[in-house]
């Protein structure tokens, strides 16, 4: 499961997204299909399915389209947009039981 470090933040800006990572200042804009990617990947955690609903409408090549969609969120891991999700960790209550 993919998700977002604690310094990235992102919106949407009418049809495209905004990144931005706290640490280096810089920002990304995806549009089109990224946003697609990225919605995708913030949604359900990953993009499992995704090359099949893009590529069947629009009558592509589904090996093709699942390479871009791959190759695509590689690189926004290789920016330091998206990590793997760790395992999520039990809230302590650390005060009194009553």
């Amino acid at each position: 499961m993919l998700t977002t470090p604690s310094q990235i933040h992102w919106a949407h800006c009418a049809d495209d997204t905004a990144v931005l990572d706290l640490r280096s200042g810089q920002w990304q804009m995806l549009s089109g299909t990224g946003t697609r990617i990225w919605d995708a990947i913030m949604l359900r955690g990953g993009v499992e399915g995704l090359a099949e609903e893009i590529a069947v409408p629009a009558n592509l090549d589904l090996a093709a389209t699942r390479h871009a969609v791959d190759s695509y969120v590689e690189r926004l891991r290789a920016m330091g947009l998206l990590v793997e999700a760790g395992p999520r960790m039990r809230r302590r209550w650390w005060g009194r039981r009553r």
